[in-house]
């Protein structure tokens, strides 16, 4: 059994980021033997940050005998040259931006690509942001608008007054913003709770979710998003795989063991949909039915003569609108969403692929690796290791 760490958590446990992070910390700590941890709430919440904080930080490690620290750590240049001089193992959430010389908890821009996809799949042609000026609002909006972008869309974007306003003033401004959008129209936010802000935006100028405003958030809040009316979707993200992580780092550098990586990244686990996106926002009622279709069978093994039986359309009439709509057939629509529901299923089930196959009536477990590894880029069996180890 290792000797007993103590370790300052300066996270913010009234948010569920938060409170997933210090889950995968406690479940590292029990498996590595008893730790000790001292709260200190994060300076995040009191700025601007002052010298006064900072040789309080610094009085607190020394006082505590700590022998790391987790959490959003300010960027001040005193403390953070005192913590490397002195060696002091320290892993970072970056608050405006990554702290040079130490571990940072990072994200790449797959989260935003990911929400990007949710609404680009629903059909919506108008796009906006809704985020803040801080790190993790910064690489989510950019890659959502990429994604955006490559897709041949535009994407309009809202960030907090940065001056200290009350938060009736916000509500009434994003409210103002909101009106002048285009609808039907898809938001996504840089979190749960900027998605809550946006509901109460959108209630103050009568605007229906989601058939005028979708909205998509990060973190997947359950307090946050069940309290919501309507409950709010939300991406969630692998916070106690990077909690586990974040303390195998510092445990790592406090035996003086050499590391194999230099910094954490958040991963999108995958979209916990709810009320505030569920929705196609396809014009063309044909399509939009026929979709439907296709999503309400995607477990049997349904044909391109099944989804235009469905419709009133000949198969070369909606064929036509599939392409005008969508930018694709309707057998790869088909293809698209049972490999979706495969990958899901991959994920969320200990099912074989084999098993996985039969519940979906698929016969030809050869073409489907095919199909999935053309649409996934990896086998079946590749993508669940790669996805189970990233989380």
């Amino acid at each position: 059994m290792d000797k007993n760490r103590k370790i300052i958590l300066m996270l913010d446990s009234s948010r569920a980021a938060d409170r997933g992070i210090i889950r995968g910390i406690v479940e590292y700590s029990h498996l590595r033997g008893y730790w000790s941890f001292y709260r200190y709430s994060p300076l995040f919440r009191t700025p601007p940050f002052t010298q006064k904080q900072s040789v309080s930080i610094l009085q607190r490690l020394q006082k505590l005998d700590a022998d790391g620290i987790i959490g959003y750590i300010p960027s001040d240049k005193k403390l953070v040259h005192s913590i490397i001089r002195k060696g002091f193992p320290a892993v970072s959430l970056p608050i405006r931006a990554p702290i040079d010389g130490l571990i940072n908890i990072q994200q790449d821009e797959k989260v935003g690509a990911i929400g990007a996809e949710h609404f680009l799949e629903r059909g919506f042609e108008h796009f906006a942001f809704c985020g803040t000026h801080d790190f993790w609002s910064i690489i989510r909006r950019q890659g959502f608008s990429r994604r955006i972008e490559q897709a041949g869309f535009s994407v309009r974007m809202y960030s907090l007054s940065r001056e200290r306003k009350k938060r009736e003033f916000e509500l009434n401004r994003m409210a103002r913003w909101l009106g002048k959008l285009p609808k039907p129209v898809a938001i996504m936010t840089s979190n749960d709770e900027r998605s809550a802000d946006l509901v109460e935006a959108c209630h103050i100028n009568n605007l229906k979710i989601p058939e005028q405003v979708a909205i998509l958030g990060v973190d997947n809040d359950e307090m946050i998003c069940g309290l919501s009316s309507p409950p709010l979707s939300s991406i969630k993200l692998n916070f106690e795989k990077v909690g586990y992580q974040a303390c195998r780092i510092i445990d790592k550098i406090i035996s003086n063991r050499k590391l194999t990586q230099q910094g954490i990244i958040f991963h999108p686990m995958g979209i916990v949909t709810r009320q505030s996106s569920d929705i196609l926002a396809i014009t063309d009622q044909q399509v939009a039915s026929a979709v439907r279709f296709i999503r309400g069978n995607a477990r049997r093994n349904i044909h391109v003569r099944d989804v235009v039986n469905h419709s009133t359309l000949s198969i070369r009439a909606l064929q036509q609108r599939f392409k005008k709509y969508l930018g694709r057939g309707i057998n790869q629509e088909i293809r698209r969403i049972r490999i979706q529901q495969f990958a899901e299923m991959l994920l969320k089930t200990n099912l074989t692929v084999y098993q996985i196959a039969h519940d979906l009536q698929i016969e030809d477990i050869n073409h489907i690796s095919r199909v999935f590894k053309q649409e996934m880029g990896y086998t079946p069996i590749e993508y669940r290791k790669r996805q189970l180890t990233e989380r």
